[in-house]
């Protein structure tokens, strides 16, 4: 409104000049002042000037406020975001909840009176690694020359006694490893001792130094790498055990073929050779003692 009102008054000024500017230029008035038109003009487009830049100075005013409003608004968002950040890293010392009772690992131990069980705790204990399969000989009875002798000349696939000695051989391998495997087990234990007692005490410190969100996260995810390690430790155990009961698997499925085969062999033999009484009728032909 108060700019409409300057321009009224801009035209009617205007207006004067104009009604001056046709009165001869060398009239005087009372006070003997001349008036000059083009200063005049040049005063009018003064005028008119400032008032642009008053226009554009409201403007950039109304422009400024608005970004100061921006700023104040991203400046209250960030104290909001460091006051969640700054209540989230707080230290906090209620732990005890946590903690659980870790069972200890029990060692191995076997007599040894003559000998027998020479290496065998060392072995499975992880004091001795690598030493399984040695030590499983050495405990186990061998075959002697002469057994050599009678195997060679067996049939592979019809000999009973190959299939037992198949037998063998696969118990062998398989609890070879397995001692291997349970000795790596302790040894990795027991090394992992001293890693694991220290993360606890870290996960349970209630100092300043261990108690910030973030410090508890990284104690976190060492503990998912210790639990990994761990689990994959068990899983060749469990693989052991697999490999275990496939051996006892074979020898199951010795004597079940075995029970047939002497089926078989005892029908073939009382077809050719009849035992039967005289008269008596064809049971004896189905009859397994």
């Amino acid at each position: 409104m108060q700019l409409s009102l300057s321009k009224l008054r801009i035209g009617a000024f205007v207006s004067a000049l104009l009604f001056l500017t046709a009165l001869p230029s060398q009239a005087q008035f009372g006070s003997g002042i001349v008036f000059d038109p083009t200063q005049s003009a040049h005063a009018l487009q003064q005028i008119e000037q400032n008032i642009q830049n008053s226009v554009t100075w409201q403007q950039q005013l109304a422009n400024t406020i608005q970004l100061l409003a921006t700023a104040d608004k991203d400046y209250q968002q960030a104290i909001t975001t460091y006051n969640m950040l700054s209540n989230n890293l707080k230290n906090f010392s209620s732990k005890s909840i946590w903690q659980t009772i870790q069972s200890q690992l029990t060692m191995a131990s076997f007599a040894n009176q003559y000998g027998e069980t020479t290496g065998l705790q060392s072995a499975m204990n992880g004091q001795a690694p690598g030493t399984g399969s040695m030590v499983w000989k050495l405990m186990n009875l061998g075959l002697n020359s002469t057994s050599s002798s009678f195997l060679s000349s067996q049939v592979l696939g019809t000999s009973h006694a190959l299939a037992t000695l198949t037998r063998m051989e696969a118990m062998d391998g398989v609890s070879s490893q397995c001692l291997n495997s349970v000795g790596d087990y302790n040894w990795q234990r027991n090394n992992n001792l001293q890693p694991q007692g220290s993360l606890t005490q870290s996960q349970f410190d209630t100092s300043s130094f261990t108690s910030t969100e973030l410090e508890q996260l990284n104690l976190v995810n060492i503990g998912n790498a210790h639990h990994l390690n761990e689990t994959q430790a068990q899983g060749a155990l469990h693989a052991c055990q697999a490999a275990q009961a496939a051996v006892q698997n074979m020898a199951q499925r010795t004597a079940a073929a075995d029970e047939i085969n002497n089926a078989a062999l005892v029908q073939q033999q009382r077809a050719t050779f009849s035992s039967a009484p005289a008269n008596s009728s064809g049971t004896w032909q189905t009859y397994l003692p």
